[in-house]
């Protein structure tokens, strides 16, 4: 009974963390973004904002209901729009589909 225990504590914390890993190379996973290739020139001629929103949507650090939730500054995931869990590629998603089907 006690080993049963252990490993099912120990399993618990493989999936945690699993979990965890996942959301780290979650970005690498936008099939449906646009590509598009930047230069250092492109990147010296773009207002400090736009880096710094660059690279927080790179790294999933932009404020999304999903990532409030798991810094807990919210209790609530969900999109206001569509009720689905809003991440940043969530977002970003359908920021882009807006615009393009204007």
């Amino acid at each position: 009974m006690v080993i049963d225990e252990v490993r099912q504590r120990e399993d618990v914390r493989r999936i945690q963390k699993a979990v965890q890993q996942s959301q780290h190379g979650q970005w690498t996973n936008w099939d449906f973004a646009m590509q598009r290739s930047l230069t250092w020139k492109d990147i010296w001629q773009m207002a400090p904002l736009s880096i710094s929103f660059l690279i927080r949507s790179v790294y999933d650090l932009l404020p999304s209901n999903a990532n409030l939730v798991r810094w807990g500054k919210k209790d609530d995931p969900t999109c206001p729009l569509c009720h689905g869990r809003q991440t940043t590629e969530h977002v970003l998603s359908v920021v882009y589909l807006s615009v393009t089907h204007k």
